[in-house]
């Protein structure tokens, strides 16, 4: 490393100072600077810290809430809806519902309008409760309306559907 620092910066300075085409080895100086930055810029991704199901929430803490569809919030890595109902321990609470990619979401057939369409409506969610102590955070595995069909939204740990896709 200092080796590399003394061939980029002390040696041309020498030679600038002797005027012994400076000049040149200036640009092949610059030109590597651009160069490594160009490449680091063009190789930065941002941090990306997926984790695993069992890492944020507790398969075997799963159950059914009711409430009203009061909200969404499609971002990634996960979107998000919340609902107002009753939670696990009975008491009236916004609860919210972590889900798979906005991909797998839409792929599976819960797109964003699927929540949007059903604004302010009750809705029946399979979630597993969350184990870092926050209350009313869930991974929904599935959402439905009462007597409708089942919409995926998440990871089926419980293998309902007979895989954990």
């Amino acid at each position: 490393m200092i080796s590399l620092f003394r061939r980029l910066f002390v040696r041309p300075a020498r030679l600038a100072s002797c005027n012994l085409g400076s000049s040149m080895i200036s640009k092949q100086t610059f030109g590597l600077i651009i160069g490594v930055a160009a490449l680091a810029c063009a190789t930065a991704r941002p941090a990306s810290a997926h984790h695993s199901f069992s890492a944020e929430f507790d398969e075997n803490k799963c159950s059914e809430l009711t409430g009203k569809l009061v909200g969404v919030d499609w971002q990634n890595p996960h979107p998000y809806f919340f609902v107002e109902g009753k939670n696990v321990k009975g008491e009236s609470a916004k609860m919210t519902f972590q889900t798979s990619s906005i991909a797998n979401m839409t792929r599976g057939g819960t797109p964003r309008a699927y929540f949007m369409e059903n604004m302010n409506k009750m809705v029946i969610v399979r979630a597993c409760a969350s184990i870092n102590g926050t209350d009313n955070r869930f991974a929904a595995s599935w959402v439905r309306l009462p007597n409708e069909p089942i919409h995926r939204t998440g990871q089926d740990v419980e293998r309902i559907f007979g895989s954990n896709n």
